[in-house]
């Protein structure tokens, strides 16, 4: 049987250090061989400066799931998925891509999500203009799932 390539979906608040996570992945597990793919990418300028606009979100996420829908055509190996995740609907265009696509699905919430309190994390991102009520919403309407998706 033929590896499969991975697709990782990051979950977690704000704050929960799931980017430094989904890099720590990329280069001790798979040696940099593929591509971290952020919503948050599409907020930031030349110089990496980020400038959430709330307003702009929706697009954001089209673009970021156009970006993976074409790194999956390509065969990227792996994907990291960088975002929040929160419910099972904002991972279902990855998942169901995934699927289409061939990968293996692995789910992975930073462990500060569940180590930090709200307040904690929503200091760490208090700079980025989300409010610490969304957040605690947030948290409240986060949903667990499998760990792992072995079929296609």
């Amino acid at each position: 049987m033929a590896k499969r390539p991975h697709l990782i979906i990051m979950r977690g608040l704000p704050g929960s250090k799931k980017t430094d996570l989904a890099w720590d992945i990329m280069e001790k597990k798979y040696c940099n061989s593929g591509e971290v793919l952020s919503t948050d990418d599409y907020f930031r300028d030349e110089y990496g400066r980020y400038y959430f606009v709330y307003s702009q979100r929706r697009i954001a996420h089209e673009w970021n799931q156009e970006r993976a829908e074409e790194a999956m055509n390509n065969g990227v190996h792996p994907i990291i998925i960088d975002n929040t995740n929160i419910t099972r609907w904002n991972m279902e265009p990855y998942v169901l891509m995934g699927l289409e696509y061939g990968y293996y699905i692995k789910f992975v919430t930073a462990p500060d999500h569940y180590r930090c309190t709200v307040d904690e994390l929503h200091a760490r991102v208090a700079h980025c203009g989300i409010e610490k009520g969304t957040m605690y919403e947030w948290k409240r309407n986060f949903e667990r799932v499998k760990h792992l998706l072995c079929e296609a």
